[in-house]
């Protein structure tokens, strides 16, 4: 599986003709869904809802774009409220390590956020976090993603 993944990551940047941090970080998105939902061993436990997974692009897309500007807001114009770090804590609603992980990796393509653990038993995830920010409007973002990203996916044989 590793080489494999290889293989594409080089074809993906060779097809962008120019190695960036954006084409690596688009490619291992590209690669997981390609992996995900083409892989033997993680076939038929989830597929895709084409409305939730459009609600879910938009919604980390439009992440993307505030957390980027927040981030060029910090270096710009660095206060000790935009450079201040935090480890926030967030226990999230569903028991799926497969959303868990999801919802991991959508904070951690996030400027200005990384998520530092998710833990299976307890459900928590741990993310590190640039600028100060309310404890209870973070809980709040991180479990709307989670509910945007549940709404992705459907297990089989599920609703």
């Amino acid at each position: 599986m590793i080489p494999r993944s290889l293989m594409m990551m080089a074809l993906w940047v060779a097809l962008w003709g120019e190695l960036s941090v954006a084409n690596v970080a688009s490619g291992v998105v590209v690669i997981a869904v390609i992996t995900w939902m083409f892989g033997s061993e993680s076939r038929g436990a989830y597929f895709v809802r084409p409305w939730g997974a459009v609600k879910a692009v938009g919604f980390v897309g439009w992440s993307l774009v505030t957390s980027s500007l927040q981030v060029v807001r910090a270096v710009l114009l660095p206060n000790p409220s935009r450079v201040a770090t935090s480890i926030q804590e967030v226990t999230l609603v569903g028991d799926s390590p497969f959303i868990a992980s999801i919802v991991a990796n959508a904070i951690t393509l996030t400027p200005g956020t990384m998520s530092l653990e998710v833990n299976p038993q307890s459900r928590t995830i741990s993310v590190h976090v640039l600028g100060a920010v309310d404890e209870q409007q973070f809980r709040e973002s991180i479990l709307k993603l989670e509910r945007v990203i549940t709404g992705a996916f459907m297990m089989r044989g599920g609703s």
